[in-house]
């Protein structure tokens, strides 16, 4: 089984910034028309691209890859489609946030969706990947070890760092 991790990719972080940059209602419809088509995610890309919309991030370079095909197409668009609704209870609507996290346990694709305050996140379980990016934002987990004292361990994000914990730096 996978490490579990709980982690942002730059698929996700391109996500987010679509969701969240220029007119988020605009975007958010724009979203809901895309998922809503029942058109593949090759195809929506495609129009996307067409349409002035597409990063290079959207595009999945492994073909052999375990994030695409009907499952994950599946599940992901009703996550994002639960995600948009939620979205637009808020006045005015809010951006929605993507975390994907491997090494849970499940089997299957699963999409946890959550209403906050600013934003919706959507949380993508994949089954049987190892997480982590070493391109994506820093990650950190803080687990117990077998004499209970508290480890902290880096996730993703660019390797060789200290804990912020040990850094005892004030941001700047």
């Amino acid at each position: 089984m996978a490490e579990r991790k709980w982690f942002k990719g730059p698929a996700a972080l391109a996500i987010d910034d679509w969701f969240s940059s220029g007119s988020v209602p605009t975007n958010l419809n724009q979203a809901r028309g895309y998922l809503a088509s029942g058109a593949s995610y090759q195809d929506i890309v495609q129009q996307l691209a067409q349409a002035g919309r597409t990063r290079a991030e959207f595009v999945h370079p492994d073909p052999r890859s375990r994030l695409r095909g009907p499952q994950f197409e599946r599940v992901t668009r009703q996550g994002y489609l639960t995600a948009i609704g939620l979205a637009f209870l808020h006045d005015p609507p809010v951006p929605i946030t993507t975390f994907w996290m491997t090494g849970a346990g499940n089997n299957e694709f699963e999409m946890h969706v959550t209403d906050e305050a600013e934003q919706v996140s959507v949380t993508l379980f994949v089954p049987d990947v190892e997480g982590g990016d070493r391109e994506g934002p820093e990650a950190w987990v803080v687990t117990l070890d077998d004499s209970g004292e508290a480890q902290t361990s880096q996730t993703s994000g660019p390797p060789g760092r200290e804990p912020p914990s040990a850094t005892g730096e004030a941001a700047s």
